[in-house]
């Protein structure tokens, strides 16, 4: 028997382990036994949030130093070559979603689809930087299209049941924040590490070559992070609406995808979701640029290392923020947890325009303290709420269909990250800036970038928290929604 047919989907969701709220938070209720999550299935769940972080972020990531930076593909074909991709791919995720919900095997209707995807995924992410690297503009750019296509044909098969796996993992309002901060934890592992990977591979005490360098790396993290670590919700992670979802209809796309944008709530998340992708794109890209082009004099490898260190940073900061967000969100609910961490990133928008310029560089870690928590609340509570969304969805219209939720929720990313990143890319353009000049960008091109930087975070928080103000969904309305729920159907 296949190995990741371990666990049976019907099994017993329930564990004993103790998480009882943490002091200070009487607005939450106890949870019960039977929907607790045991700390093993949290953990490979987890892990499986490691590989869809990376599978999220480090195409974009590497590619931009190896394929730009070191193979010099200009920036305007490199923004065409990683959109394309992300665009092609985000119409497969709701066919993927649909059938995830429909597929009634005797192993789920998840595991079976998380397996082949993150094989798929592995093989063709160590595939991406194995492009000769003599090879002209147009070449390069097919290459890195058509190996980005295969890898997100099995992002797709992994990601969507995978993210449907987390929605249903659990019943409980505050359980889901509690396994959605293991996963955040994960996430944060990989923010930790993504951005050394190419500093890593251009270590000439390592490598003979970058080319040898990122091939060496680019298969390394496609073996262990994505096919390894990606397996294991796969392995170990049970299927708790199984056998509720066998009994229902079939899940139609378009009713569904109609449904889900009549709920206000998921309405709100989209639209928050869709400011995040850009205001990261353009942080995360264009934040590079400065790093290397104006605090380093045009040193790529000095710049990339301090890309790596504020990514860190990000990372640590994310760390120490998973209980402070979590004990927030039971005290306060999502809502308002996510909103001051949103204050807090309004404050930190101003400071990137102080912070981002020569001279003493350690200064780059206050980025990270007042915009780092906001993600790691984004990362933790939008799943959670997500979750309360399905259930919202199931009261109204009879169906368990986390998959098509989670498909459509993965579609508005991907077409935003691929409209997003052309966006940063043609931004970049429009700034004047030209790699062949090194440390000795224009003035205005430094200006312009940093305006973008610290315009885009400040717009992004200011409307979020206006967005958020709104949000229908709290503690109060998900106890309701199960208990009419469980009074129609049992408890599952």
């Amino acid at each position: 028997m296949p190995a990741f047919f371990i666990v049976k989907p019907d099994a017993d969701s329930s564990a004993t382990t103790n998480t009882a709220s943490p002091a200070g938070a009487p607005s939450a209720q106890a949870i019960r036994a039977e929907d607790r999550v045991g700390w093993g299935e949290k953990m490979a769940l987890g892990a499986g949030g490691l590989s869809l972080f990376l599978g999220t972020a480090a195409i974009g990531s590497f590619a931009i130093p190896f394929y730009q930076m070191t193979l010099k593909l200009d920036p305007a074909w490199l923004a065409a070559a990683l959109a394309i991709p992300r665009f092609l791919d985000a119409f497969v995720d709701p066919l993927v979603g649909q059938f995830s919900d429909n597929l009634q095997s005797r192993f789920g209707r998840r595991r079976p689809l998380i397996a082949i995807g993150a094989v798929l995924q592995a093989l063709a992410f160590g595939l991406i930087w194995m492009v000769p690297p003599t090879w002209d503009q147009l070449s390069l750019t097919a290459w890195l299209v058509v190996t980005q296509v295969i890898f997100y044909a099995g992002f797709s098969l992994y990601s969507v049941p995978l993210t449907a796996l987390q929605y249903e993992i659990t019943p409980d309002y505050d359980e889901r924040t509690r396994v959605s901060a293991v996963s955040g934890f994960f996430g944060k592992v990989g923010e930790l590490g993504y951005n050394w990977l190419f500093p890593l591979a251009s270590s000439a005490a390592l490598f003979a070559t970058i080319v040898v360098g990122v091939r060496t790396v680019g298969w390394g993290v496609a073996i262990l992070l994505l096919g390894l670590c990606g397996l294991l919700p796969a392995l170990f992670v049970r299927e708790r609406f199984f056998h509720r979802a066998a009994e229902q209809a079939k899940v139609k796309i378009g009713s569904a995808i109609w449904s889900a944008f009549r709920i206000r709530a998921f309405q709100i998340l989209v639209a928050l979701t869709l400011l995040q992708i850009v205001a990261g794109m353009f942080a995360s890209n264009l934040d590079r640029y400065l790093l290397v082009y104006y605090m380093s004099d045009g040193n790529v490898q000095a710049g990339e290392t301090l890309k790596a260190w504020l990514s860190s940073s990000y990372a640590i900061v994310g760390f120490a923020a998973i209980l402070p967000v979590t004990w927030a969100a039971q005290k306060w609910g999502k809502r308002r947890a996510i909103i001051a961490a949103f204050l807090l990133t309004a404050v930190g928008a101003a400071g990137k325009w102080f912070l981002f310029t020569p001279g003493h560089t350690w200064k780059i870690i206050f980025d990270a303290m007042l915009c780092g928590p906001v993600w790691i609340a984004i990362n933790i509570l939008t799943p959670a709420m997500l979750a309360d969304i399905c259930d919202e969805d199931e009261l109204r219209n009879g169906f368990r269909r986390e998959g098509v939720f989670g498909a459509i929720f993965s579609w508005i990313q991907k077409m935003g990250y691929s409209a997003a990143f052309f966006g940063a890319m043609l931004s970049l353009k429009l700034t004047g800036f030209d790699a062949a000049l090194g440390g000795q960008q224009a003035p205005e091109t430094i200006f312009r970038l940093r305006t973008i930087l610290a315009g885009s975070t400040a717009l992004w928080a200011v409307v979020a928290i206006a967005l958020l103000m709104t949000y229908p969904l709290d503690r109060k309305r998900a106890h309701e929604t199960r208990a009419q729920l469980e009074a129609r159907r049992g408890a599952v």
